[in-house]
């Protein structure tokens, strides 16, 4: 792992959520400044579309981006987070070849703390976050200690929830993910054929696991919805060398989720099981929302009776 020392992040105004922030400001709002920006990061980590030269701006095109005053820096951006977290919200525009390792558990116990640091160091010397994408450890107490509360990243640093890649551009614009009422028709259709196999080819299993079945095939469509995953470090991460493995969709809610064997190839296989487009089935299920009864699975998946009848 580098140092982190003296990491302070781009020159002000060189990133999206700065470019949004000073944009969007309401200098007459009756709101303190701290509740504006909270209302600002909730919007903007709800977009889905974003000019092109925000996202790209570690390319170098600085050209239209609109230079804070000192007092915009002093009074909206500079009180909203530190050097440190503003560096690592940069890179994650930059870099997107793994999933942030996120530690939200931090022992009050000294031994035990030892004990953690000493497994949390291994985990971030794998190859993939040692040699290229160090940046996207987070392993501060200070910042992260959030315990079950994962979601709280999102208010510090909401670059958390870029997407792996961005879809499509549309008049300079750059696209999130897909909100599951507008995957592809043609995708859906072959979902259904293999319902239909799945049936077929083992009815027991059908019958005993009806919805896991559904949810398994279902892997063609989650996969057009999920906008970016995470690995977090919670206690149990800890506790059973298994890290959280969460896919994610545009508004974060969780696709798929499991637990990682952080040992061997664990943490390396997860990053290019993704690039497989495999959704690791044996140690992943949908998440709650995108369950066959789910809010968002009824959307994703679609299913009529005759999907859903016993074969005969």
């Amino acid at each position: 792992m580098q140092e982190m020392d003296n990491k302070t992040g781009p020159p002000w105004g060189h990133m999206a959520l700065e470019q949004y922030f000073i944009r969007e400001w309401n200098w007459i709002s009756k709101e303190t400044p701290d509740e504006q920006r909270t209302r600002l990061v909730k919007q903007f980590i709800d977009l889905q579309h974003i000019p092109r030269v925000w996202a790209e701006v570690h390319l170098g095109d600085t050209s239209t981006l609109r230079v804070p005053t000192t007092k915009e820096i002093d009074i909206i951006l500079r009180p909203y987070r530190p050097g440190i977290l503003r560096w690592h919200g940069y890179h994650m525009y930059q870099d997107h070849q793994a999933p942030v390792l996120l530690r939200t558990y931090y022992s009050t116990d000294k031994t035990t703390r030892a004990k953690h640091d000493k497994v949390m160091k291994e985990w971030a010397d794998s190859d993939r976050y040692k040699y290229q994408s160090w940046w996207g450890v987070l392993d501060n107490q200070e910042y992260f200690d959030f315990g079950l509360n994962w979601r709280r990243i999102y208010d510090i640093l909401p670059e958390v929830n870029n997407p792996i890649q961005w879809r499509s551009e549309i008049a300079g614009l750059v696209t999130r993910g897909r909100s599951p009422e507008f995957v592809d028709g043609s995708l859906r259709l072959i979902f259904k054929i293999l319902i239909a196999e799945a049936k077929d080819d083992d009815p027991t299993v059908w019958y005993e696991k009806r919805d896991t079945v559904i949810e398994t095939c279902g892997d063609i469509l989650q996969y057009e919805v999920v906008d970016t995953y995470l690995l977090i470090a919670d206690k149990e991460a800890f506790d059973s060398n298994r890290l959280r493995l969460l896919y994610l969709d545009t508004f974060q809610n969780i696709v798929r989720e499991g637990r990682l064997d952080a040992e061997g190839k664990g943490i390396g296989g997860a990053m290019d099981s993704w690039r497989e487009s495999v959704m690791m089935h044996k140690i992943t299920v949908a998440g709650d929302k995108y369950r066959v009864n789910g809010e968002l699975g009824q959307v994703l998946y679609q299913l009529t009776e005759e999907d859903l009848a016993n074969p005969i």
